[in-house]
């Protein structure tokens, strides 16, 4: 009657070793150096790419155009009239997910962070909605 063993195995190192480098940086995620012949073919640096951007945005552009592609706008002071000072008070893990939309488009990230906002209907809407998550403090 024939064994109903399996075969031995090579052990894992001869087999590992077997033509195949071995160290840090040799798996099949490993960065390649690329070859002369595919560079020609490459993007322009990422601080090449950076120095033309900044080339183009010196020149100051007109009032009422927009920030160049790629860049967002800077960010608006808030209006010279009333604002309102918002300080969350209690984190918002375990909150439902529209509470945490909310206090992210507050701009409030963490327990203890300020944020200043228009004294407007909106901004007054979304604190009232997560009233035991911030308050509003007194300047």
């Amino acid at each position: 009657m024939p064994s109903t063993r399996k075969p031995a195995r090579a052990p894992r190192d001869a087999k590992s070793k077997a033509g195949k480098p071995s160290g840090k940086g040799s798996g099949p995620r490993a960065r390649r150096t690329a070859s002369p012949s595919r560079e020609a073919g490459r993007a322009p640096a990422p601080d090449a790419a950076r120095a033309a951007e900044a080339a183009v945005t010196a020149e100051a552009p007109a009032k009422g155009v927009a920030a160049p592609a790629g860049r967002p706008a800077r960010r608006a002071k808030p209006a010279a009239g009333k604002t309102i000072t918002v300080l969350q008070v209690r984190s918002g893990i375990q909150c439902p997910i529209r509470q945490k939309r909310i206090l992210r488009s507050l701009g409030l990230r963490h327990p203890h962070h300020k944020v200043i906002r228009p004294d407007n209907p909106a901004v007054r809407g979304m604190v009232n909605a997560i009233r035991h998550l911030v308050q509003i403090v007194e300047a």
